[in-house]
Formats: structure tokens, sequence, C-alpha cells
């Protein structure tokens, strides 16, 4: 079976949990990842290096992927957002969690502080120079979109106006910058979660936590108040706050059974109903 699994933001204890909880359900599980793995959470390099080891998988690029991708490679996907400038990614996520992505991979934690007022290339240089090659690589090769025959995953958003056919995400995304954009850094509104959409496949996103659309947001109240994926018209949304929210989870849906397994911090395993 397919298994799309949600935003991890360096969660790698939860995401390690997940894949077991999968690998116990499901002998042969394909993987499909939202974006979005790196930040926020304590361990991103731990989560990049579990996710190579991982068979059987494919991966969307998040915002937060592009915003590393040019510290570590000089290059992004949304340049309009970043213009490749690394002291401006840096400054700007250093309040979302990239100094903790920094942290994990071995950078010094004075030498990101100092460069928070006086940013220098050889500073950001060596702040991001323990990041393996390998590493690197999966960053600069994320693509925006993963397409099935009957579901699409991209990190952010499509326009529910937009078809996802004749022509596909994929070869929209190849020449309009702007959806490129919204790819991967817009949001879906509550009204547009449930209304008609232009697709003929149900399409999966992440970016946006579920608490963030209130009572329809997901809450699972006999979890506790924990974060449940938003199920609406040919949309999912999978961005439980595992990095964000105390009582929040990591998700991993299946579009084949339309059941889904969750990791808490802890590790526990909880299971839809």
């Amino acid at each position: 079976m397919r298994w799309i699994v949600g935003d991890i933001h360096g969660m790698s204890g939860p995401l390690r949990a997940l894949i077991d909880a999968v690998n116990a359900n499901d002998p042969a599980p394909s993987w499909i990842f939202v974006g979005d793995y790196v930040n926020r959470g304590p361990d991103s390099r731990g989560v990049v290096e579990t996710l190579l080891r991982l068979p059987n998988a494919r991966f969307c690029r998040g915002n937060h992927d592009d915003i590393f991708d040019v510290m570590i490679n000089g290059e992004s996907y949304v340049e309009q957002i970043t213009h490749n400038n690394r002291a401006g990614a840096y400054k700007w996520f250093s309040e979302h969690g990239l100094m903790d992505t920094l942290a994990s991979y071995g950078a010094d934690p004075a030498l990101m502080r100092s460069l928070l007022t006086r940013p220098t290339l050889a500073g950001l240089n060596e702040i991001v120079a323990k990041v393996p090659d390998s590493h690197r690589k999966f960053f600069r090769a994320l693509p925006p979109v993963v397409e099935d025959p009957d579901i699409f995953v991209i990190h952010a958003r499509w326009e529910p106006q937009t078809p996802d056919e004749d022509p596909a995400p994929t070869t929209y995304l190849d020449v309009d910058q702007d959806l490129r954009k919204t790819a991967t850094w817009g949001r879906f509104t509550l009204a547009e979660v449930d209304a008609p959409k232009t697709w003929r496949r149900t399409g999966y996103f992440g970016h946006t936590p579920v608490d963030t659309y209130g009572a329809r947001g997901g809450y699972d109240h006999k979890g506790g108040g924990s974060l449940v994926p938003v199920v609406g018209n040919k949309i999912v949304l999978l961005d439980t706050a595992a990095a964000l929210s105390p009582v929040g989870r990591l998700t991993a849906y299946s579009p084949d059974t339309q059941n889904f397994l969750q990791a808490d911090r802890a590790g526990q395993i909880y299971a839809s109903t």
C-alpha cells in the first residue's frame, strides 16, 4: 500500500516509530512524503539519514527544504522568495528552527549567533560544512509534486480552480514560476477545503497545521485533543503539527484504505478507527 507522510520537521523519533508501525501493518509499503523534513525539531540530520535509507520512497519539496537548499547549495526552487540569498535566508529562518537544523549537523552555536548580526560568506560556509554530500544532493533534487494516476501530492497548495490533468501539475510547474511559489508556500482557506474542486484526483498536502482550521481542524478528543488529518472535498491535509504542538503527531495516511497511523513525540502509535 501507499502511505503519505506529513511534515516531519526534524522529529526523527516519531518518524522511526511511524515507519516501524507501518512496516508492522503492511509487508510491502511504498512511501510518499509531503516535504518539510528540517527545522523546528531537534534532529533534522537524523530525519534525512532515515529517509535516505528508506526503500520505495518518493519525496516532495517543502518551503523549509527550499530554504535549506539555499543554505547548503546556494540554489532554491522558488527564487522569487529567496533570491538565492543565503544570508537573508539564514536570518529569516533562524526564527523558524533553522539553527536547530544546523546544530544537528554539528554547527557551532556561538558562530551561528554571531552570524545573525554580521553574516559573512566564510561563516555561512562553516556552519554548513558538515552537511554530507548525500544530504546536499537529496535537497537539490527534491521535486515539487509526486503524481500517481489517482492522486497527486504537493507540499502546500494547488489552486482549486486549476485542473490536475491536461496538463498535470508537473507540466504547469515546469513553466509557471508563480505556481511554484503557490505549490511550495501557499495555504488553503477553510472554505476551500470543503469547496468543489476542478481536480479529478484527490490532492494530498502538508504545510498548514490542521489546527489552523479550528473546529474543522481534525481534533481527536478521544486522544486527549491530539491532531488528526483533515479530509475535505478531494483533499487531505496531513500536517498534524508533529514539531509545533505538544499534542501533535506525525501522520502516515494510506490513500488505498483511507486509514492512517500516527506517532506522537514519545513514539506512541495511534490508529484511525
